[in-house]
């Protein structure tokens, strides 16, 4: 992480499709901080999303910009990591349920030059977190379950979110903490307070009349 407390991510899955290339600049051009990449196989998740060759034409056009991938699929393996890593990934999660050697895939992401996350859906229990915290970059907390932008956010996970700066505070452990799931500029300060630093914004950025001022809301909400 860099100097600034918190990051905004932008999620593309809820950005115009047919003009990702302008949203995208736009995005930038704004001040958001991160450009989001779902990955999705119709399989982990009820829907498809986008490959390692789609990344890699936006990363030629904004070679400037960090790409997050989170990946929704099952299973998770090197060959898969490391086409995204390839195509320009900066950041990598995956969920645990998709992956039997969890530490090992943490090892080989950030051994080919990724920071290394592992998200966690709303029923899924941090407290394997306990035995990966010197392999972890970031800790990515759903706060609805994955597959769809639009949702609202699940009450309990804020508790989750709490339980992952505590335990990482106890670990004495230097990772942030990304959350994605219904972030708006109504809730976005409680969800800081809960702990996080990352904030996955997808309908309330990309869905907006104006982007710029969307941004301004969010931003100005995180002044706490």
């Amino acid at each position: 992480m860099s100097e600034k407390k918190f990051k905004i991510a932008g999620s593309i899955l809820s950005a115009d499709l047919i003009n990702l290339e302008r949203d995208v600049g736009e995005a930038l051009e704004c001040g958001v901080d991160v450009i989001h990449f779902d990955v999705m196989d119709y399989h982990f998740v009820p829907n498809l999303t986008f490959g390692p060759g789609f990344l890699k034409a936006l990363k030629d056009k904004f070679p400037q910009a960090v790409f997050d991938v989170h990946l929704m699929v099952s299973p998770v393996t090197e060959d898969i990591v490391a086409d995204y890593i390839k195509a320009g990934a900066s950041w990598v999660s995956f969920h645990p349920e998709a992956c039997i050697h969890v530490e090992r895939m943490l090892t080989f992401i950030k051994d080919n030059g990724a920071k290394a996350g592992l998200a966690l859906n709303p029923a899924t229990a941090p407290q394997m977190l306990d035995y990966l915290w010197d392999k972890l970059d970031f800790v990515l907390v759903m706060t609805v379950n994955p597959g769809f932008g639009g949702q609202k956010v699940l009450p309990s996970c804020l508790k989750k979110v709490a339980d992952v700066k505590c335990m990482a505070f106890e670990a004495n452990a230097n990772v942030f903490i990304e959350v994605d799931g219904g972030v708006k500029d109504s809730n976005i300060q409680h969800i800081a307070e809960c702990g996080a630093t990352v904030f996955v914004v997808g309908s309330a950025f990309f869905g907006a009349d104006n982007k710029a001022k969307a941004l301004e809301y969010l931003n100005k909400a995180l002044e706490i």
